[in-house]
Order: structure tokens, then sequence, then C-alpha cells
């Protein structure tokens, strides 16, 4: 694994899009650096894993949101 990711490989790393990594950055809330430019962020796996932990939901019974979530989906299309 790199030591930094760019933005695209950020979203990648935690399955997300860029425009939520984009806006968690802009939110101050996901840890990152900025190199000499507006869009040039750069941001440690290691943090990625610490916003991804802050801000997912985790369900009584050890499941999470995602999976809820995804599962009310699957049972409304029967």
């Amino acid at each position: 694994m790199r030591a930094w990711l760019n933005v695209g490989e950020a979203a990648e790393y935690a399955g997300v899009c860029k425009d939520t990594i984009y806006t968690a950055c802009e939110r101050n809330e996901l840890r990152h650096v900025r190199i000499s430019g507006r869009r040039c962020i750069r941001v440690r796996p290691v943090w990625l894993d610490e916003w991804y932990e802050r801000n997912t939901r985790h369900l009584p019974g050890g499941g999470s949101s995602a999976a809820a979530a995804s599962t009310t989906v699957a049972s409304a299309g029967r």
C-alpha cells in the first residue's frame, strides 16, 4: 500500500465516490494535506480508516447500515 493516496485512490480504498472525499476534506471531517493547489489533496490510508469508523453507523447485532440498506432494497424488489 502506498503511503499517500490521491483523491481517486482514497475514494476507491474507502468504497465511496470522489465527491465524498472532497466534501469530507472541505468540512474538515477527514484529515488530509493539500499540495500546492486547491484540488491537490493527499490522504494516508490510516486517516481514511479512522474517518470511516467515525462515520459508519453500527446496528445492533453487528450489522452495518449499508448491509441493512441493501437488505431493505432487496426485500422491496421481491
